[in-house]
């Protein structure tokens, strides 16, 4: 017997299966750091990509820098470390920084989820720290329209600032491209009719895991982006322990796309299709809910075979994860009846992830691995739940084991497929 093994919460899932099963992990390129966290976020602020507007920055009165909440292992407290000495060489000082922790949609960061963010001591630094409100009318500045259409909402906050700084993970995203780069302003500090406005596009042609050109959802994104004035970006990306690899400060676009073009050289991945997919976010905090864990279900569902498993690793701690998700879920009785509905439906965000997440199982049986997830839960979900990984492979293995093909992904939020032609290697 060989052992199958994924991250799962804190900890891992293990399990056994046959010696004579063909397994392949669909594996990150192994990236180690080249240099502490620290250094190479302080490198990246001394030798920035592309052009920003010093002469703004020296004669800023305020400046707002947007950080990720909970849902994201963003290093943010080292990275606004990292930027206080940098402002003050510009003259900015603590008392004329605030920071702002956005999640879109995700309820508003607590003040206990605030210190595990920024610490306790960095916020005493620094003129405030605050939580950012998608449905807080009161809140929000309205600064135009995006030419594909969509209403540009932001944190009143941010706006007013008179230099702005968004910091994030660049990982695969799964209709965006990528994530960061001005992302964390647009989504993350945005109303809610301006999330809706550019989730939409999710449906439209190149709005794909892992492209950026022609890709309308990032377009759209990127024009919000200019729109909202977003004037610097500080993005790192992470190995599959975490670590920072790749650290860029500079221009929203450029810097990030320099980011991007490391990412894609180890989130691509070659690989072929398989009868069952088992699939983990990566552990906490990728898949602190189902919300959340969704999204190791996209590359998951791009290599199973129709009919086929997929086995999705999360330990959902959390729940759900979102009020309108679960709400949507509990309306219907089958995924087709979702799926259909939801096309023929005006889009609505939240109830968008009960569509991708349904969607799967149309193609392939899904099982969710949690010891988290209630029965009552499960139920909504419309997904079988075991509390163990082995539980759930005894389950769909079958007797006979010969011409079985297994795929593991134990990082799939951030695999990007690169299908290979079966039908040339079949010839060959």
């Amino acid at each position: 017997m060989k052992t199958i093994e994924l991250p799962y919460g804190h900890g891992t899932q293990a399990c056994l299966i046959p010696d004579d099963v063909d397994c392949v992990y669909g594996r990150l390129k192994s990236v180690e750091p080249t240099a502490e966290a620290g250094e190479q976020i302080s490198a990246a602020l001394q030798n920035l990509i592309g052009n920003i507007n010093f002469d703004k920055l020296r004669n800023a009165k305020s400046v707002a820098i947007a950080v990720s909440d909970m849902t994201r292992p963003v290093p943010s407290r080292l990275i606004v470390e990292k930027l206080l000495p940098w402002l003050a060489e510009f003259g900015i000082h603590g008392d004329q920084i605030t920071v702002l922790v956005g999640g879109g949609l995700h309820h508003p960061a607590t003040q206990e989820e605030m210190n595990y963010i920024l610490g306790e001591e960095l916020p005493k630094k620094i003129k405030q720290v605050l939580p950012h409100d998608a449905d807080d009318q009161d809140c929000l500045t309205f600064l135009g329209t995006s030419p594909l259409g969509t209403p540009v909402y932001v944190n009143q906050y941010f706006a007013q600032a008179d230099f702005k700084i968004v910091t994030g993970m660049v990982d695969a995203h799964q209709f965006m491209g990528f994530t960061a780069g001005v992302k964390g302003a647009v989504i993350g500090l945005g109303g809610r009719e301006t999330i809706t406005g550019n989730h939409v596009r999710l449906f439209q042609p190149g709005a794909e895991l892992g492209q950026m050109e022609g890709n309308p959802a990032r377009i759209d994104l990127e024009d919000c982006g200019r729109i909202i004035g977003v004037d610097m970006i500080v993005n790192v990306v992470l190995n599959t322990q975490k670590k920072v690899v790749k650290a860029v400060a500079g221009h929203p676009r450029t810097a990030h796309g320099v980011a991007v073009e490391f990412a894609k050289s180890i989130f691509g991945v070659p690989m072929s299709s398989a009868d069952i997919v088992i699939a983990s976010p990566g552990g906490f905090p990728k898949d602190i809910n189902a919300y959340q864990a969704q999204k190791a279900l996209t590359p998951a569902l791009q290599l199973v075979k129709p009919g086929g498993v997929i086995i999705l690793v999360a330990q959902c701690s959390e729940g759900s994860g979102e009020e309108s998700f679960a709400k949507t879920m509990a309306l219907y009785d089958n995924p087709s009846d979702l799926v259909t509905s939801f096309k023929e439906k005006e889009f609505v965000i939240g109830p968008h992830k009960a569509y991708l997440w349904t969607r799967t199982f149309l193609k392939a049986k899904t099982i969710l691995v949690s010891d988290k997830v209630s029965p009552e839960l499960a139920k909504a979900l419309m997904v079988k739940v075991t509390k163990s990984l082995q539980e759930a492979i005894d389950d769909v293995i079958p007797d006979d084991t010969a011409g079985l093909k297994i795929t593991v992904l134990p990082n799939a939020n951030s695999v990007i497929p690169i299908l290979r032609d079966e039908s040339n290697e079949t010839e060959t």
